[in-house]
C-alpha cells in the first residue's frame, strides 16, 4: 500500500511538473487556489497533490529570487476530518488559518469559508450566505467588536463572482484577497 503511494505522488510530481512552465496557476504569494491543487480534476486534494502543488511554488519563488516559505504546515494539519483527503472547505479553513497566524492576529479577524458554509456541502447559497453573516455580525457585536465599517460589508453578488448563485472556496478566497489588497493601499 505504501508503494502504491509513493507511485501515486510521482505520477503527480510528473504532472505538475509537466505543466509548469505552461500554467501560471500557482501564485507566488497568498493562498493556493483549490483548483490548483486539484490535480486530478476530481474535487478532492490528495496529500500527493498537495505536496507536488507546494514543491511547485516553492521552485517558482526559488527561480524568481524569492525567499523560502519557511515552516509550512503539514497535510494533517488542514485534513481536519482525518480522511485522507482536503475538501474546499477545509482547505479554504486551512490557508485562512495560516493567514491570521501568520498576521499575528488570531482567528475571527477574517470570517472562514467554512463558518460561512453552514451545512459542510462545500458551498455557499445566497440564503445561507446572509444567514451566517448575520450571526457573525451578532456574535462580534455581544464580543464588543466595534461595527465601524458595516457600511462596506460584502454583498452576496460581489463574492459570487461567475453569477451562478452559489460561492465557492475559490470565490470567497479570491474576495478576501482583494479586499486585503484594497486595505493595504
Amino acid at each position: 500500500m505504501r508503494k502504491s503511494g509513493k507511485l501515486m505522488a510521482v505520477m503527480i510530481l510528473a504532472a505538475c511538473a509537466a505543466s509548469a512552465g505552461a500554467s501560471g496557476d500557482v501564485p507566488l504569494r497568498g493562498p493556493i487556489p483549490f483548483a490548483a491543487y486539484d490535480l486530478d480534476g476530481n474535487g478532492m486534494i490528495s496529500e500527493a497533490e498537495f505536496s507536488a502543488v507546494r514543491e511547485k511554488r516553492m521552485a517558482a519563488r526559488a527561480a524568481a529570487g524569492m525567499p523560502g516559505q519557511g515552516k509550512t504546515p503539514s497535510f494533517s494539519r488542514f485534513d481536519s476530518n482525518g480522511d485522507g483527503q482536503l475538501s474546499p472547505a477545509e482547505l479554504s479553513a486551512g490557508q485562512q488559518m495560516m493567514q491570521a497566524g501568520r498576521r499575528g492576529m488570531g482567528r475571527g479577524n477574517r470570517p472562514t469559508f467554512a463558518e460561512f458554509d453552514l451545512d459542510g456541502d462545500g458551498r455557499i447559497p445566497e440564503e445561507e450566505f446572509l444567514k451566517a453573516q448575520s450571526q457573525r455580525i451578532a456574535e462580534r457585536s455581544r464580543a464588543g467588536y466595534p461595527m465601524r465599517n458595516i457600511g462596506n460589508i460584502a454583498v452576496f453578488g460581489d463574492i459570487d463572482t461567475n453569477g451562478d448563485g452559489v460561492i465557492t472556496a475559490d470565490e470567497f478566497s479570491a474576495h478576501q484577497q482583494n479586499h486585503r489588497r484594497r486595505m493595504t493601499r
